[in-house]
């Protein structure tokens, strides 16, 4: 009942043994009758190829990386490199692609955003700058490299007295009491023959100040003795 065949050959009767892509498998059993290279659509289809180029599993149609590619020749595919053009990274890190993450100062802060990548105790200059530390060891909020007095909170500056010594005037005279022996009384600054608070007045001018001469208003006598003040024994 086949005019065209003389046996059922691979298709049978009544279908033909054409091989319209010539690769030796009919039509009747060919899933791409128009593609020489393949007799089933594979991974990629009829008419497109499923090689495999880079070997990673993934057929050429369906891979958007091609694992042979390393523009940078580091080693790591471009697929896989997120440095593509960087030879030294292939992740951005910190400091990003072409930046070395470089901590000099092994301060835990990369150099890209350290301003002080030489100083191991600073990531900025501070008050005091890179490789001057900030330490304030008397607590007055003035730095040590800024203050004169690093100990003494209640100095910046050494004033006249030093630090450590206030240049405190307590009774107002012409000398700060680190200068005088007398800082409570504003007219002595040293104790004199009488002592701070006393006056070394002489009334009589008779070289005996009052605070030693019972006879304070005579010249001759520095004490009463036998007659009195005022007269003569």
């Amino acid at each position: 009942n086949d005019p065209t065949k003389t046996s059922q050959g691979t298709c049978g009767c009544g279908t033909p043994d054409t091989d319209s892509d010539g690769d030796l498998s009919p039509d009747c059993v060919d899933l791409c009758p128009n593609d020489n290279t393949k007799t089933s659509p594979g991974s990629c289809g009829c008419g497109e190829s499923d090689a495999d180029s880079d070997g990673d599993g993934i057929p050429d149609c369906q891979d958007g990386c091609n694992n042979l590619l390393d523009s940078d020749d580091d080693g790591v595919s471009d697929c896989d490199d997120r440095c593509p053009a960087d030879p030294l990274k292939s992740e951005p890190g910190t400091c990003g692609c072409s930046v070395a993450d470089t901590d000099t100062d092994s301060d835990s802060t990369p150099d890209c955003q350290d301003l002080c990548p030489n100083d191991g105790g600073k990531t900025a200059p501070g008050v005091c700058g890179c490789s001057i530390s900030d330490d304030d060891t008397d607590g007055d909020g003035t730095a040590d490299c800024e203050d004169e007095c690093p100990t003494d909170p209640a100095k910046q500056a050494e004033g006249v007295c030093g630090c450590n010594v206030a240049d405190s005037n307590l009774d107002n005279d012409s000398e700060l009491d680190c200068n005088e022996e007398c800082d409570n009384d504003p007219l002595k600054l040293a104790p004199g023959a009488c002592g701070c608070g006393t006056p070394d007045t002489d009334s009589d001018s008779d070289g005996i100040p009052d605070c030693s001469d019972s006879c304070a208003t005579d010249p001759l006598k520095a004490s009463p003795g036998v007659c009195g003040c005022s007269q003569i024994d």
